[in-house]
């Protein structure tokens, strides 16, 4: 099993705090596709041309690792995985 864990503004967006997907193994580009189609479940509007990186609306972490440091969208997501999904938050 898969846990995808979100945070913020993207739990409310998706309205529930994790998801659980059972049998799957790919990448993170894979896993968001899966999540759009079987579950109904899109991060973001992927509509909007602002959000057309997804990598720069939003923070992965696949084990508490930043999917910048192992493969971005190509990043492998296997059995027993965490990723957590956070909106990119700016301050000043």
């Amino acid at each position: 099993m898969i846990r995808v864990i979100y945070y913020a503004g993207v739990r409310e967006r998706v309205g529930t705090f994790e998801t659980r997907i059972e049998g799957f193994s790919g990448t993170l580009a894979g896993l968001l596709k899966h999540l759009e189609e079987h579950h109904g479940i899109s991060p973001i509007d992927s509509t909007k041309p602002e959000n057309a990186n997804i990598l720069s609306v939003l923070i992965f972490l696949i084990n508490g690792r930043h999917v910048a440091h192992i493969g971005g969208l190509d990043a492998p997501v296997c059995e027993g995985d965490i990723v957590s999904i956070f909106p990119v938050i700016g301050g000043g």
